[in-house]
C-alpha cells in the first residue's frame, strides 16, 4: 500500500502486544565446549520496522503501520518470493563425480596435485601411498 511500518518497540499509533524474544544459541552437546552451535529463533522484532510474522497470525510478513486509521492498522507486506535456483546442484555434482571419478594416478595428481615427493620405502612410488590412487609403484 506504501503505508509506513510502525517501529515494533514502539506504542504509538498503536499498541503492539507482542514482546520481542532473542535468538538463543546452545551447544548441540553441552557437555562438549567445543561443540557447534544450533539456534532457536527468536521472533524477529526489535528497534526497527521491518516486516516480519511473529506471532503466525498472518500467512506471509506483515506490519503495523503508522496510519491511525483502524481499517490500515495491519497490513500484508509484499515481500517477493525468491526465484528457484537456475543452477541445478546435484547434477552438477554428479557430472564433476563422473568426470573426475578415475582413481588412476595420472587423476589423483590432477586432482589432489602434484606426488613428486621422496618415496616412503625404497622402490615405492610417491603417488602409491596417496589416498585415491589405485595404482601400484611403476
Amino acid at each position: 500500500s506504501g503505508r509506513t511500518c510502525q517501529n515494533w518497540l514502539a506504542a504509538h499509533p498503536w499498541e503492539i502486544g507482542i514482546t520481542p524474544t532473542q535468538d538463543k544459541k546452545t551447544k548441540v552437546d553441552a557437555a562438549d565446549p567445543e561443540s557447534e552451535e544450533m539456534v532457536d529463533w527468536g521472533n524477529g522484532l526489535g528497534n526497527h520496522n521491518y516486516c516480519r510474522n511473529p506471532d503466525s497470525s498472518m500467512e506471509e510478513p506483515w506490519c503495523f503501520t503508522m496510519d491511525p486509521n483502524e481499517n490500515h492498522k495491519k497490513e500484508l507486506c509484499s515481500v517477493p518470493k525468491c526465484p528457484k535456483e537456475k543452477r541445478d546442484f546435484h547434477d552438477e555434482a554428479k557430472t564433476l563425480a563422473t568426470g573426475i571419478g578415475s582413481r588412476d594416478c595420472d587423476c589423483a595428481e590432477q586432482v589432489h596435485g602434484s606426488f613428486v615427493a621422496v618415496p616412503s620405502a625404497a622402490g615405492s612410488s610417491a603417488a602409491a601411498g596417496r589416498p585415491g590412487c589405485k595404482c601400484s609403484s611403476r
